[in-house]
């Protein structure tokens, strides 16, 4: 394993001389290197590959996030990871939004629980997620969700289909009197949520809900600014029943998404997906401001591309100004929030012809990443750039249609990134180092 080094910043504020704050660094810097050693020596029983194994078509020199040279970084990121290890406070807020990569969440599913796992007690939460089951559709492996009650379906992707759409690009609606969502967060044996509030993101209407623990029940109101209804309960639990009853035979329930949230601190990572969703498929969402508000994640990474890149004639200009438009809706809702642009893997074309578009993706989303001061996480050259899904395929790491991985690739994939993110990290504590060893002599 390389030696991964953690750097630890001066916490704006705090009022100590450079030589206790140089010593006070060194300490956790050590504290955390041990831990990840251990997190490290635990994954080689685990689903994690963290620098298990190298492979000669990834460019590991090129794993990095890419930052316009104007521009701080992730500094305002790593200064809340700071604080949560330090001062046991604060909270880190992720929004990863994408297509089918996203949806199955089990790459995200691995930053997640590396994040949370990056010292001791940094599980913030769950967050958001969809009841995909409902919509009779592949979901995460890590939640399980049962259900009672008909049920219809509509997402981001069925264009000819008009329906109420937020963050999570899917909405399911049920017209019977009383039904229930069941779902058990906790199918993940290495990491466990609690919660001690609910938001049920849903549209308004005649109907109460309720959320039933231990035979209790715990109610709330309905907040018309952000489009949900907010629950607190008395405790933290990990069970969860939503009852949902009518009180108009001519009203529907259209469910959007459910927030599971926590006052433990640390880091909520939040990923929707949609199967086959473009950016044109986001931009139809009419609630995603209203839902993106709510949410208010600190650092937003959209991995949005693959499928418009699925294509004979793709179009640059389209595909430029869409993005535009999906950066600056995000804009105006949060103007401070830090924005990764991940670059799509390397693909065939309908399983047989080499797929030329992603490259030109990738030079675009340069272009849009010193235009709006974003950072670039280039998949698609780390991975090994045109033609190297032939080689993932030839060690079984991508499924037959060379567009998806298959969970071996995906692992993989979640471990490149969060390496990635480390790295900047890295450099920002080298950086610190070096500024306070000089002050102190």
């Amino acid at each position: 394993m390389n030696t991964i080094f953690i750097k630890r910043r001066h916490l704006q504020g705090m009022k100590i001389n450079s030589t206790i704050s140089f010593f006070a660094k060194m300490i956790v810097f050590v504290f955390i290197i041990m831990h990840l050693c251990l997190q490290h020596a635990r994954s080689q029983q685990t689903d994690f590959y963290l620098e298990n194994k190298q492979y000669s078509f990834i460019n590991y020199d090129s794993n990095s996030i890419h930052i316009p040279v104007y521009n701080t970084g992730l500094d305002a990121i790593y200064k809340l990871i700071d604080t949560i290890i330090i001062r046991g406070t604060g909270k880190l807020r992720v929004l990863h939004i994408g297509g089918s990569h996203i949806q199955a969440d089990i790459y995200t599913h691995v930053i997640r629980k590396r994040l949370q796992n990056l010292s001791f007690d940094m599980n913030g939460g769950r967050g958001l997620i969809f009841p995909y089951r409902i919509a009779k559709t592949n979901g995460p492996s890590n939640f399980l969700v049962n259900y009672d009650g008909n049920w219809n379906f509509c997402k981001n992707t069925q264009m000819q289909k008009d329906c109420n759409l937020g963050i999570t690009g899917y909405s399911v609606t049920t017209f019977d009197s009383i039904t229930q969502i069941i779902i058990d967060m906790n199918r993940d044996s290495s990491i466990h949520y609690t919660y001690n509030s609910v938001r049920i993101f849903h549209e308004p209407g005649s109907y109460k809900l309720a959320v039933q623990v231990n035979g209790r029940l715990f109610t709330g109101y309905y907040n018309d600014t952000l489009g949900y209804t907010g629950i607190e309960l008395d405790n933290d639990y990990d069970e969860f029943r939503l009852i949902i009853k009518r009180d108009s035979m001519d009203d529907s329930f259209s469910l959007l998404g459910i927030s599971f949230d926590s006052d433990n601190p640390g880091v909520v990572y939040n990923s929707v997906g949609v199967n086959g969703a473009m950016l044109k498929s986001y931009l139809r969402c009419n609630l995603y401001k209203q839902h993106l508000k709510a949410i208010a994640p600190h650092l937003i990474i959209f991995s949005i591309g693959t499928n418009d890149a699925y294509t004979r004639s793709f179009d640059k200009a389209i595909f430029r100004e869409e993005y535009r438009q999906l950066l600056d809706s995000t804009l105006e809702v949060l103007p401070g929030a830090q924005i990764i642009i991940t670059v799509p893997n390397d693909s065939y074309l309908f399983k047989r012809y080499v797929n030329h578009n992603t490259a030109k993706m990738r030079d675009i989303i340069y272009e849009l990443s010193i235009e709006y001061g974003c950072g670039v996480w280039d998949f698609y050259t780390v991975m090994g750039g045109l033609n190297s899904v032939q080689a993932w395929y030839s060690l079984n790491l991508m499924k037959y249609d060379k567009v998806h991985f298959n969970r071996q690739g995906y692992l993989l994939k979640g471990d490149l990134f969060f390496s990635a993110f480390l790295k900047g990290w890295e450099s920002q504590f080298s950086n610190d180092l070096y500024k306070i060893s000089n002050q102190t002599k």
